[in-house]
């Protein structure tokens, strides 16, 4: 018997939706001891399918038919109070984005307790020492005091992890719960979850839209598309010998092979930062003195025409804050930066307009960084007629940028919330291109995104690069982007640039051990997608 068994679910959509069911017809099983991969896309219904297994889908969402049991007992038809014993002692469930899922005014190790106490766990002080320590968390004592803002991206999907398992349930559900993370904590994080699911015998349905995670961590996968599940198998046969159009989509789109080696470009550098530091001070507390801590530290990067350089590194290894220095946005101590043959740090505010122009950048959430109260027409329109472009002529351009970057020139007349994240992309390039920008900063611009719409958005990049003869600046944590789009890396660690050099030799024979390890977090990095 199957530790969990969904038959036919289907959870209908409100009426105007773009399909009539979230998920439909959806059936699949799990045994104890075994981790099932959900792949898809967003909007493929994974997450909708761990919902109904939970008792926690939108009151907007209503299950039509089917059945879903667990240890032989059918749960659908549960009380509320009776589904709420379930959860988290039996079913355990670790969501995406912990900063949202955990409360920002306790303390994490009270969080953690209040599991134990509301299943009415004695003893809760020492077991909550014991799951911390479970999960690799360092100094136990002090993270169990910390507030969730205190503590990093995978520590607080550590703390996430730890309340999954405060009960020790027999049934794991982990939606996306790598997708914003760096490669070596994903990689961290994922060999938690298999340690743990391996030494307690759970089952795990681990839900992912990256075939590179599949690779690292499934025994058997189930490929969703349009609500529907349109593949399934032992992770080996859909890795190898997948049958499904979509499934090899899916796995096409996996960045996995570094660009060839190119001849270096000559001429004069676009761009020379020479010793570039930026420092910042941390408060050491009521009655300590303030923390100097260095952001960016002797930083030396040449880009040419046409170039793209990837910026490469974790959060808080200094790349957004060296790409900030460049256009202006923070000031740093000491160093130069050199476009063509102007020293952009010793402007003056006033002169900086004309190189607003020149120097554009494409920020990682343009959710946060397009106006929602504003058309994308005037949004992408906003820059050249602030450089003196007649309303008119800026939004004729916007029509022809917007079909540049493969979306319909109706756009323009549409909120940015009317489109997918993708597409939100997408408006934000077309905002930067309308300057005509001769320097382009990409900062993590395809981290959020799905790897079927990062594939579109590093192919629309590298013929826009192809086309325009644009020079970039390329920022990510992801290697295997920086693999596909970029001709030369420089890898940043605590704001020290480590290597440098082309991307195809760097990746094949890299000399700082901190690249080293990084491509050894790579999830599925021993595993090559077959070629179609």
């Amino acid at each position: 018997m199957s530790l969990l068994d969904v038959r036919n679910l289907t959870v209908a959509l409100p009426p105007g939706a773009d399909r009539p069911h979230a998920i439909e017809k959806v059936s699949f099983t799990l045994d104890a001891g075994e981790i099932l991969c959900i792949v898809g896309e967003s909007g493929s219904g994974k997450s909708v399918s761990a919902g109904a297994i939970m008792g926690l889908l939108p009151a907007a969402l209503k299950v039509m038919d089917g059945g879903i049991d667990f240890e032989g007992r059918p749960i659908l038809g549960l009380k509320p109070a009776e589904m709420r014993l379930l959860r988290g002692s039996r079913i355990g469930m670790i969501f995406q984005e912990p900063m949202t899922a955990l409360n920002p005014l306790m303390r994490v190790g009270d969080q953690i307790a209040e599991v134990l106490k509301v299943h009415g766990v004695a003893g809760s002080t020492k077991r909550v020492q014991e799951l911390i320590e479970a999960v690799h968390l360092p100094d136990p004592d002090r993270i169990a005091r910390s507030y969730p803002h205190l503590l990093s991206g995978g520590q607080r999907q550590r703390v996430m992890i730890a309340m999954a398992l405060a009960l020790e349930p027999s049934v794991l559900i982990a939606d996306e719960p790598t997708t914003a993370l760096d490669v070596t904590t994903q990689m961290q994080i994922l060999g938690l979850i298999k340690e743990i699911q391996s030494r307690r015998g759970m089952g795990v349905l681990f839900i992912t839209h990256d075939f590179g995670v599949v690779a690292e961590i499934a025994d058997r996968v189930a490929v969703m598309q349009h609500g529907r599940i349109v593949e399934s198998g032992p992770a080996t046969q859909v890795l190898n010998e997948p049958r499904h159009s979509y499934t090899k989509a899916l796995i096409a789109a996996v960045p996995h092979r570094a660009r060839a080696i190119e001849e270096p470009p000559t001429g004069r550098p676009v761009l020379e930062l020479i010793g570039v530091r930026k420092s910042y001070w941390r408060s050491g507390g009521l009655l300590s003195p303030k923390v100097k801590v260095s952001a960016v530290q002797d930083a030396d990067i040449t880009l040419r025409k046409g170039e793209t350089l990837g910026l490469v590194g974790e959060s808080g290894s200094g790349k957004s804050t060296l790409a900030r220095c460049i256009v202006n946005l923070v000031k740093p101590e000491e160093g130069a930066i050199r476009f063509h043959d102007t020293d952009l740090r010793r402007l003056m505010r006033h002169s900086w307009k004309p190189f607003r122009k020149r120097i554009q950048m494409v920020f990682q959430d343009p959710h946060a960084s397009l106006n929602p109260r504003r058309r994308v027409g005037e949004i992408i329109a906003e820059g050249p007629m602030a450089h003196g472009v007649t309303r008119a002529a800026a939004l004729r351009q916007a029509g022809d940028l917007l079909a540049l970057v493969q979306l319909d020139p109706g756009a323009a007349e549409r909120f940015p919330h009317e489109f997918s994240g993708g597409q939100r992309q997408r408006i934000g390039i077309a905002r930067a291109l309308a300057m005509e920008p001769e320097l382009l900063i990409a900062d993590e611009p395809v981290s959020a995104l799905d790897v079927s719409v990062q594939a579109q958005i590093l192919a629309l990049l590298e013929d826009l690069r192809q086309r325009l003869g644009l020079t970039m600046l390329f920022i990510t944590h992801d290697l295997r982007v920086a693999a596909q789009v970029c001709g030369r890396v420089a890898v940043m660690q605590r704001g020290v640039i480590v290597e440098q050099g082309q991307t195809a030799e760097v990746f094949a024979s890299p000399r700082h051990p901190y690249t080293k390890s990084l491509l050894d977090s790579i999830p599925g990095r021993h595993w090559l997608p077959p070629v179609n």
